[in-house]
């Protein structure tokens, strides 16, 4: 670890008693000028989130493909965080954690039919009031308005997913375009990127280069992936070779991509001063435990997600091996902005951890994973993580599972018979999301061009779904 530093101390001042838009224009002025005064206060945040981008298939991780060189290098300038876990194996329930830093069973969002509720704050909200300009562009419609996730945003671009054809990415271009303008304000700009997510397709430079000889029947298409979970479609280990060729040659496509964008920070000056964090909602499945996709099961190969924080106040080269969530992503960022009157959180602040310092308080910590959905049921499986040790719970047999992730990453054997201790005391802890009863806002049945969009996307199975406020679909939906 490199040597600790005193932290500067944010300015203080009491603005309740003040009008709503002259708090707002003195936040502005108190952001601005803080950011300005200290070298370990970023002004501006870049949030980059990569769906279905699984960690250990990136460099800086230990892959041994050149999948990430622009990744790889944003870790080694600031703070590379090995061991994050999503709150959920799909888009929906962990983009909401993502950015209001709570859990699924507080945020409510576990199934399609649900929006965020009002009474939630989320992460731009917080900075809108603070004086920062505020800017989404999103590639999905599970964190596009009809969920809530514009809320906070004076800015937001939906880029309307098109399977198999949205390379290269509209989003990038958006951002390019957005970041060239000059900005008088500190920004907040949250760029949601689909390319890593199946159908696996990319541009030729990157399928030569990635994508090795194969005279398969295998595409990579995601109406082939739910043939295969339907038993309708085989797969052996030549077919699986090349599902991981097509997607990690798709993440090198996305990673020059991102390399463009930070390119652009860098010639408009902004590098410096710019917190930029890049991470994921979760990983994918290469029939390590027999699936495919993501959304059933809570597997590492699915939870566990990259995480990386550069810009001011932050190390250059830290390896953090701290158990982090999802959860801590906002909390911990509004920290490091020095931003104040942060919304309770399910996640933690963890920006000691960016400084290089310690944070002993975090080793007795319990995280949570949980809303799987397109088993028999949605939200049937939740896990609990403690220290190297994971507990998986299925609700609706009382099956347990339990895990020795440092002697065991790959999670083939169930050690449960050697910790009958830890076991009861974790499926205690698990007890109070079991009995949670939060849920987001109704949503009012789907349209036929939505239903149709879903279901070329591979969210949606042989069944339509279930319209807002009628019984449950108890039919296994297809991909998530």
């Amino acid at each position: 670890m490199s040597i600790e530093r005193a932290p500067m101390r944010p300015l203080s001042i009491s603005l309740r008693a003040l009008v709503p838009h002259a708090r707002t224009l003195l936040l502005t002025v108190l952001v601005t000028l803080g950011a300005a005064c200290s070298p370990d206060r970023p002004r501006n945040v870049l949030l980059i989130s990569i769906d279905t981008l699984r960690s250990d298939m990136l460099g800086c991780y230990g892959y041994d493909r050149p999948t990430s060189p622009n990744l790889d290098r944003l870790a080694a300038e600031g703070a590379l965080f090995l061991d994050v876990t999503s709150t959920s194996p799909w888009t929906l329930p962990s983009h909401a954690s993502l950015l209001t830093g709570l859990y699924p069973t507080h945020h409510g969002l576990k199934s399609h039919d649900r929006k965020l509720p009002e009474s939630i704050t989320t992460w731009a909200e917080v900075l809108t009031e603070h004086g920062f300009r505020t800017a989404a562009i999103v590639n999905s419609h599970y964190v596009g308005r009809r969920y809530g996730f514009d809320r906070g945003f004076a800015e937001f671009s939906h880029v309307r997913e098109n399977p198999g054809g949205w390379r290269p990415s509209h989003v990038e271009r958006l951002a390019i375009q957005w970041l060239k303008v000059p900005q008088e304000r500190p920004f907040f700009l949250f760029l949601h990127f689909y390319d890593v997510h199946s159908d696996y397709a990319v541009q030729p430079e990157y399928r030569e280069a990635f994508v090795r000889p194969y005279a398969g029947p295998v595409d990579g298409s995601t109406e082939q992936l739910k043939r295969f979970r339907q038993g309708k479609f085989p797969l052996d280990a030549e077919d699986t070779a090349h599902l991981v060729d097509l997607y990690v040659a798709s993440i090198r496509q996305m990673d020059d991509g991102i390399g463009r964008i930070l390119g652009v920070l860098e010639e408009r000056g902004l590098a410096d001063d710019t917190l930029v964090i890049v991470t994921s909602d979760h990983g994918e499945e290469f029939l390590e435990h027999g699936g495919v996709l993501h959304g059933r099961t809570q597997f590492q190969e699915v939870m566990r997600i990259p995480l990386v924080f550069r810009g001011p106040g932050v190390e250059a080269g830290l390896r953090v091996e701290t158990p982090l969530s999802l959860a801590d992503v906002m909390p911990t960022a509004l920290a490091a902005l020095g931003v104040g009157d942060a919304p309770l959180a399910d996640g933690v602040d963890a920006s000691p951890l960016l400084r290089g310092r310690s944070m002993a308080e975090l080793n007795g910590r319990v995280i949570f994973g949980e809303a799987d959905h397109n088993n028999e049921q949605n939200d049937i499986t939740r896990s609990v993580r403690y220290q190297k040790f994971k507990l998986t719970y299925n609700r609706l047999t009382d099956a347990k599972t339990l895990y020795d992730l440092e002697s065991d990453p790959t999670e083939t054997e169930d050690v449960q018979s050697q910790h009958t201790y830890l076991v009861d005391l974790l499926r205690e802890r698990l007890q109070p999301t079991l009995e949670a009863s939060a849920q987001g806002e109704m949503l009012p049945s789907l349209t036929a061009e939505q239903i149709e969009m879903l279901g070329a996307l591979g969210y949606l199975g042989d069944a339509p779904p279930r319209p807002a406020g009628g019984a449950r679909d108890a039919s296994s939906p297809g991909a998530p």
